[in-house]
């Protein structure tokens, strides 16, 4: 009887050590699991955070950018209008002049059927049709230079436009990839933060079963500690019991050990 309860002491103590053994290798596959997972949230945290500061900045340079082709456009058109004014001014005074020095001109000729020649013209007064050609020549430079600055407003206006039209195409889509990569990094943090709590469930109920497991352990080595500790001295004890036993049967019997 107590050599079976031996072997069943051994053999219970070997299956709750190796079940022992094999949670703490799973309690230790869990915290690094759990570890990973908490690492990947708190990545995905730093992510979009990173997201959402772009997505702000954008929005604020996408205004900013507005604001500023909003005034450029309103400084153009000021200027284009103010262009433009001065052109029509350069051009009516042009035409009076040149109405002025055609008229001047006509004074000198002589009508058909006229008797009497005109006066002829005084020193100063060819001084006057010498200097017309002059001044209608700086007047219409001013106006072709004029034209040329409308059409420089006009380009400048227009690359400007399509800078701020490609800035607000490239900055668009940056923003719906960012909006994308949000939605992403969510369901990720949904899935991840369910695996989370799937594992910290299973670290619960391995730590458990753990202190159950220890706890038998505990229970089957004070029941038994004492019996394995002296079982080979008693067994050897026993043994020599035995044999001793045997021998005073032995002599009784009128058995001869000397031979």
């Amino acid at each position: 009887e107590e050599y079976e309860k031996s072997e069943f002491c051994k053999k219970e103590i070997d299956k709750l050590e190796d079940e022992i053994k094999v949670g703490e290798n799973t309690k230790e596959d869990l915290d690094q699991k759990h570890l990973s997972l908490v690492n990947t949230l708190e990545a995905l945290d730093r992510d979009v955070d990173a997201l959402k500061a772009e997505e702000e900045e954008m929005k604020v340079s996408l205004k900013e950018a507005g604001e500023q082709r909003k005034q450029q456009n309103q400084v153009y058109q000021t200027s284009i209008t103010d262009q433009r004014a001065t052109m029509n001014i350069l051009n009516k005074a042009l035409k009076r002049l040149e109405m002025f020095y055609a008229t001047k001109s006509a004074a000198f000729v002589q009508a058909p059927g006229q008797a009497v020649a005109p006066k002829p013209p005084t020193p100063k007064d060819y001084s006057k049709s010498a200097g017309a050609g002059g001044v209608l020549q700086l007047l219409q430079k001013i106006i072709t230079d004029a034209e040329s600055e409308e059409k420089e407003l006009e380009m400048d206006e227009q690359h400007a436009q399509e800078l701020y039209a490609e800035f607000v195409r490239v900055t668009t889509a940056t923003l719906e990839a960012d909006r994308a990569a949000l939605a992403e990094r969510a369901a990720r943090e949904a899935e991840t933060q369910g695996a989370k709590s799937e594992t910290e469930e299973a670290q619960l109920s391995n730590d458990e079963s753990l202190a159950n497991l220890n706890q038998l352990l505990k229970a089957e080595h004070l029941d038994c500690d004492w019996l394995l500790k002296y079982f080979d001295l008693r067994q050897k004890a026993r043994t020599e019991e035995m044999d001793a036993i045997t021998d005073a049967k032995a002599v009784l019997s009128g058995a001869d050990f000397g031979k």
